[in-house]
């Protein structure tokens, strides 16, 4: 079930159009907010942003996940799904049943800036008395979430302040700053999409190149906000394969031998071959080429895969660089006449980065063997969410 909320359509102005889901089977109390807020946001986006016209719909659906406490990747996943289907710029899932909590105790939301979705829960909000009060934590909480999904980073004098409860006391607005650099995110969105228009290609490459094209310095963005270089702390299986297969490669003599084998030119473009080798292996090993699917060539479904892509390449290459550091640290620390002795250089001076690079390099293999280790729930999790909140 598709249920307009208030239309503000002007005519000239770029389309902005934002999904809520909702369970249909949830009490008429949850329909009644949800309604509320659509229609709340499209009178404040309307006036905060006149040069967009807003467009809020809400989805009533009868196949909404009922796992409990509810599982907000399952949740953001259906929610992508969604979106592409109607053709939302943006999704929000709503629920009223307490959602999961990954790396934190207990959550409200989890916005995820790749997928264009967020999911929110109004659990505990709905126990306080005072009924105002509930709105206004609803109300700054999905402002919070939208922020994220808007390029937004935290603020503690706006409506971004992270925050543990809300308690419908809180900011309920951004800065006038944040809402400039909304402005200027949102104008990218409201362009129509690339299977709208005449320029559309009709083979996968072209299109997915096209894309690139259109949206790369975007794209970057989004990878860059997605905090890729910090999801190995989040792994526990795939940084304890690292870490023993360095342990071993650095006892080896062998490995310090075709150290001394390999000449730098080739080891580099090694390293190029493994660092691709090991995004792909688990973008396929972990079924992350399932997330935004689509049966046909949309610009939605394309720009999260190259963005998932992306992220999960810029995480193994912040991975190599840590690698390299301590792998050159321990270099240093352990007895050069030793190293060059292992490696056949006795006499010679040992070549500390090339070392580092081809340890750090091995090290990568490793890592990509232990991520596909990895629960497939857990590595999502870290590459999707924005954060927990």
């Amino acid at each position: 079930m598709n249920t307009p909320c208030q239309d503000n359509h002007r005519s000239g102005n770029s389309l902005i159009t934002i999904g809520l889901v909702v369970d249909a089977h949830e009490q008429d109390e949850i329909h009644i907010h949800a309604r509320w807020l659509c229609s709340r946001l499209s009178e404040e986006f309307q006036h905060d942003f006149p040069d967009f016209t807003w467009k809020f719909r809400i989805v009533q659906r009868h196949d909404f996940p009922q796992t409990i406490p509810r599982d907000p990747l399952e949740l953001l996943e259906f929610g992508s799904d969604i979106k592409i289907e109607y053709g939302f710029d943006f999704l929000l899932v709503f629920s009223a049943l307490p959602l999961l909590a990954r790396f934190g105790q207990a959550i409200s939301a989890v916005p995820s800036n790749m997928l264009e979705t967020g999911v929110i829960t109004i659990s505990r909000l709905l126990e306080m008395e005072d009924k105002h009060k509930t709105r206004m934590a609803i109300l700054a909480l999905t402002r919070h979430v939208l922020g994220h999904l808007w390029g937004l980073d935290h603020n503690d004098q706006s409506v971004m302040r992270p925050r543990q409860f809300w308690r419908g006391e809180e900011p309920t607005d951004w800065s006038q700053d944040e809402k400039s650099e909304i402005m200027q995110y949102l104008k990218d969105i409201a362009d129509p999409r690339l299977e709208e228009t005449s320029l559309a290609p009709h083979t996968a490459w072209k299109f997915y190149l096209q894309v690139i094209l259109r949206e790369g310095w975007q794209i970057a963005g989004d990878i860059l906000l997605s905090r890729s270089w910090l999801m190995m702390a989040h792994l526990g299986r795939f940084t304890t394969a690292t870490a023993v297969s360095i342990t071993f490669l650095f006892l080896s003599a062998e490995a310090w031998e075709m150290g001394a084998a390999i000449q730098s030119g080739w080891l580099d473009m090694v390293l190029a071959g493994v660092l691709f080798a090991s995004t792909f292996s688990l973008y396929f090993g972990q079924n992350l080429h399932a997330v935004g699917r689509s049966d046909r060539m949309m610009e939605q479904a394309v720009r999260s895969r190259i963005v998932l892509v992306g992220t999960l390449l810029v995480g193994m290459v912040s991975f190599w660089i840590n690698l390299f550091i301590i792998s050159l640290g321990i270099i240093y620390i352990l007895p050069d006449s030793v190293l060059a002795g292992w490696a056949g250089l006795a006499g010679k001076s040992l070549p500390m980065v090339h070392f580092a690079k081809l340890m750090a390099t091995f090290g990568i293999v490793a890592s990509a063997l232990g991520g596909n280790l990895e629960e497939e729930h857990d590595l999502k999790a870290v590459l999707i969410y924005s954060e927990e909140t």
